[in-house]
């Protein structure tokens, strides 16, 4: 049996979900047959496809947690029970009792947030890993690119199309949440400065600006909520250029050979960005109002 415990919840944990949906299909494919996904969630669960079992519940909470174990027949199981737990909530408390009740435990981890129990191993599936001292005498260690955990619409074959040259569309996606509302100050941007292209904008479960958001669009103005992997994948596919949150998303854009720009939206995201941008140079902005000079760039070099 293979466990793995995730969140997905208004103010976090949409990327959490994405890339645990992953690993469970991965798993699968590799010829596990009994995967499950247990997840805290809420009102934003999003109604994707999901390849196993997902048992919605309060796992972060310790009573909670051991009489969900209790339930699964754990202890009656075989050797062998292998669990993941991706989060940014649990306590310390919380890994250590999934450590004892598993013979495998695999802490999926982003910026090295907490001490995980010794003899865990530490699989951080991008860029940011590069940058961490983890301690190796503590843990076995998994990172870089090649660990990325992508949707399958992502790692099955396809064909990248060629892009409109001018650019004529521009994707926005900056993830579930959107605390900065850098969603309204793209869009605003974008629909003064830029009337002629095509915005088209994600709007995620955290979202809570939707009215406004209508408000700054335009004619040439799309949005998109719950999208699948599939749909997403094959908007991504049409897209001329992306302006990203520098979390999981920049993975899917990476491989749909998308050009973008990145803005922060979480502290989390840091090693992330920085190793899109020493590794394949993807700039980075601070500010929504950089973007101005990043697109007048890009259609006057377009246009020579």
């Amino acid at each position: 049996m293979i466990l793995i415990f995730s969140e997905a919840l208004l103010t976090t944990g949409l990327g959490h979900l994405g890339r645990c949906t992953a690993l469970a299909e991965i798993l699968l494919e590799k010829g596990n047959v009994d995967v499950r996904i247990v997840l805290h969630t809420d009102e934003s669960f999003p109604d994707w496809f999901y390849p196993c079992l997902i048992y919605k519940e309060n796992w972060k909470d310790l009573n909670n947690l051991r009489s969900l174990l209790d339930s699964f027949l754990i202890k009656e199981a075989s050797k062998g029970l292998v669990i993941y737990i991706d989060s940014y909530l649990a306590p310390f408390s919380i890994y250590e009792e999934l450590k004892k009740q598993s013979d495998e435990l695999i802490c999926i981890d982003d910026n090295n947030r907490i001490p995980y129990p010794i003899g865990s191993t530490i699989l951080n599936p991008g860029y940011p890993g590069l940058f961490i001292e983890y301690d190796k005498s503590k843990y076995k260690v998994l990172t870089g690119k090649k660990e990325v955990l992508l949707r399958k619409p992502f790692r099955d074959e396809f064909v990248i199309p060629k892009r409109n040259i001018p650019l004529l569309k521009v994707l926005i996606t900056l993830g579930g949440a959107d605390p900065n509302l850098y969603s309204e100050a793209f869009l605003n941007i974008l629909c003064k400065e830029f009337p002629e292209l095509e915005k088209h904008l994600i709007i995620g479960p955290g979202f809570s600006n939707e009215k406004n958001l209508a408000s700054l669009s335009d004619s040439k103005t799309f949005f998109y909520k719950n999208l699948s992997a599939l749909e997403m994948r094959d908007l991504m596919l049409t897209m001329d250029f992306a302006i990203t949150a520098g979390g999981q998303t920049t993975y899917e854009l990476d491989r749909c050979g998308v050009p973008m720009v990145m803005i922060k939206t979480f502290e989390n995201q840091l090693g992330n960005i920085r190793g899109f941008f020493e590794c394949q140079g993807i700039p980075e902005i601070t500010q929504p109002v950089e973007i101005i000079g990043i697109i007048h760039n890009l259609l006057t070099t377009q246009n020579r």
